[in-house]
């Protein structure tokens, strides 16, 4: 009979335990979410491109200094490009004509919304625009037919 009594005693027990064990269950699952999350480049009001300083690092698949194939005459051999949070760029590129004459050219623009991997670079002061890849680390931009690979720095 003295067990009989006890056993709502032992179910509340039982029943504080789970509870317990519930609540920190709950608390380790609310402390899991809190990570940061990655952010979602393709959310209203989100860059396209994450702001930042690009080098030059490669033409084609191949390194620099990249002479051009349709005019073996001009030769790629440096080039940045920054993008700042108000999706502007600025894009920078050195190359040689003949061997002799270095010439740096300078580009900007705006970066259009992100779409499925990729984002829009629209050249100021004309209509040229041109698909640019995001990549892991940086971004892929087709541009005067080749393809430039921009690897973010720092």
């Amino acid at each position: 009979m003295s067990r009989l009594l006890t056993f709502p005693q032992r179910l509340s027990k039982r029943g504080i335990r789970v509870l317990a064990l519930l609540f920190c269950a709950s608390l380790a699952l609310a402390s899991s979410c809190t990570s940061d999350y990655k952010q979602c480049v393709d959310c209203p009001g989100s860059p396209a491109l994450i702001p930042g300083s690009f080098v030059l690092t490669g033409v084609d698949g191949n390194n620099l200094p990249y002479t051009i194939p349709t005019n073996n005459t001009i030769t790629i051999l440096a080039g940045d490009c920054v993008t700042t949070s108000n999706e502007k760029f600025t894009l920078h590129l050195t190359t040689v004509t003949n061997g002799k004459d270095t010439v740096t050219a300078t580009a900007d623009g705006f970066v259009l919304p992100f779409n499925k991997g990729s984002v829009t670079f629209a050249f100021s002061a004309s209509s040229v625009q041109s698909t640019a890849l995001i990549t892991g680390d940086g971004f892929a931009l087709s541009y005067l037919g080749v393809v430039l690979q921009f690897t973010r720095q720092g």
